[in-house]
């Protein structure tokens, strides 16, 4: 079966508009196979998807959406898994390292920038898939959503360095707790993802810091090492992803 690219585009512009609402991935699955079935049907018979879904997208797409089951998931997992992740990123230098000392400011923070984050990307995803946007302004609007984040985690960082606020001090038992509880969370999104990059990036970037501890070299040699490392295994990610893509191709 092979549709026009105008179908196809609207088939996976209402997949991005219906998953960024929070709907059911198997109710989705279902309707947008049946949608196929029938824009193909159209286009045999000579007519365009017009006929299908009207003349405005943007409407059509709200229709499917009051229709479609919300998915609980989405935030009973989904947003706590990537938040965890996230936060697990943040706090596992720190804790590797032996910095015990955790910022209030930034505890609390920190969780409120992930969440403000993800309801602006998931808008995002909604705006850009239900209107007709420029590759031009599509790349700028994700641009701005992807520095958005970076200057509200630096205003927090700022404004620990220079404002002091209160901070807690855990135990070296605690720390350790930390990191295991880290390792758990990276692990969880692995399964729950079905994707282990998920566990092998936070590998990649942890495992020769906790290595080159107990190695007695000068810093600036340990910090090109792992550099190094991060490097050789980025350039490695892009180079899989481009012999998937050719395969697929």
């Amino acid at each position: 079966m092979t549709l026009s690219k105008e179908s196809q585009a609207f088939l996976e512009n209402l997949r991005i508009y219906l998953f960024a609402s929070n709907k059911k991935e198997e109710e989705v699955s279902e309707l947008l196979e049946e949608l196929e079935d029938h824009l193909y049907e159209a286009e045999q018979n000579g007519k365009s998807i017009v006929h299908i879904i009207g003349k405005s997208p943007k409407a059509y797409m709200r229709e499917i959406e009051a229709e479609v089951e919300k998915d609980g998931r989405f935030w009973l997992i989904f947003v706590p898994l990537i938040m965890l992740n996230a936060f697990a990123y943040l706090i596992m230098n720190k804790a590797i390292a032996d910095d015990r000392s955790y910022s209030l400011l930034a505890l609390i923070g920190n969780p409120i920038v992930f969440i403000v984050t993800i309801f602006l990307l998931f808008s995002l995803y909604r705006f850009t898939a239900a209107n007709k946007v420029s590759k031009k302004v599509t790349i700028t609007l994700y641009l701005l959503m992807g520095i958005a984040p970076a200057v509200m985690f630096m205003g927090i960082m700022l404004t620990d360095l220079f404002i002091e606020t209160p901070a807690i001090t855990i135990s070296p038992l605690m720390n350790t707790v930390v990191i295991i509880a880290a390792c758990f969370v990276f692990i969880a999104a692995a399964l729950y993802w079905k994707a282990w990059i998920s566990v092998i990036v936070p590998s990649v970037l942890y495992i020769p810091q906790v290595i080159l501890r107990y190695i007695d070299i000068a810093e600036e040699s340990k910090l090109i090492i792992i550099l190094s490392i991060i490097i050789v295994f980025s350039l490695s990610l892009i180079i899989w992803q481009l012999i998937q893509n050719k395969k697929d191709n």
